[in-house]
């Protein structure tokens, strides 16, 4: 749902702006994952936290929406009380952080993309966010 990278990293990724803009996946996760499998020289890697600090409030809406009872009231109260449980517990500004690197056991299978990026303006307007100078 969030993510942050360098500007080394963008430059990278708008190096690679064919492979991401032209990937058929709505996900730009996925989008990311192809550039790294396919065009990058040193690949992405990924930093998971136990507590997120970017929440998904709209979750009755697209593909994987499953639920009939669409108050947002409901969710926003459900990350209130996360971020007020985060806030007392000390986990939002801790005062050190531990990585655990883990190795991948299987190589990730290079997969066609979901769909849902084929019109060709969706191309246009990714390929314009990737000019460098503006």
């Amino acid at each position: 749902m969030g993510m942050a990278f360098n500007r080394t990293t963008w430059y990278d990724i708008v190096r690679c702006a064919r492979h991401f803009c032209e990937y058929d996946d709505y996900n730009w996760d996925w989008s990311l994952q192809h550039v790294s499998q396919q065009c990058l020289k040193q690949k992405l890697h990924v930093m998971v936290v136990k507590g997120p600090r970017v929440f998904h409030i709209g979750e009755w809406y697209g593909v994987h929406h499953k639920k009939s009872n669409c108050e947002s009231n409901q969710v926003i109260s459900k990350v209130q009380q996360v971020l007020k449980v985060a806030r007392g517990s000390q986990q939002l500004f801790p005062r050190s952080i531990s990585l655990t690197q883990t190795s991948v056991i299987k190589k990730t299978k290079l997969r066609k993309g979901n769909g849902g990026w084929g019109d060709q303006r969706d191309h246009q307007l990714c390929f314009n966010m990737t000019l460098v100078g503006r």
